[in-house]
């Protein structure tokens, strides 16, 4: 199925099946009303409420603390709010081949 187009007229699910930009994602907000501040997923989930309700969600005021990433290896467990870094790209190119990406399916 080809990547949709972002607009009001998707549904969340469908919007959740693909993957946007974060510069997609900030373009609609601005064209929707909606904010901007935050990660990636946090707009995600701003954009996917108001795709669900119509309603506009305010960015939470307080920040999360990141867990730190140290050195990664095959026995280590996936930290907390998990966002795909250079870090982890190098190990999973270095595990998996060269041709790895990070895509959809491997995301959720």
């Amino acid at each position: 199925m080809e990547r949709p187009i972002l607009n009001k007229e998707l549904g969340s699910k469908t919007f959740r099946d693909f993957y946007f930009l974060k510069e997609e994602l900030v373009k609609f907000c601005k064209e929707n009303g909606l904010s901007v501040s935050g990660g990636k997923i946090d707009i995600t989930d701003r954009i996917a409420h108001y795709l669900d309700t119509g309603e506009t969600l305010s960015a939470p005021r307080e920040k999360r603390v990141k867990a730190p990433i140290s050195d990664i290896y095959m026995d280590t467990k996936i930290e907390p709010d998990f966002v795909c870094t250079e870090k982890h790209r190098a190990f999973f190119k270095e595990h998996i081949g060269s041709t790895f990406t990070f895509n959809v399916a491997f995301q959720k």
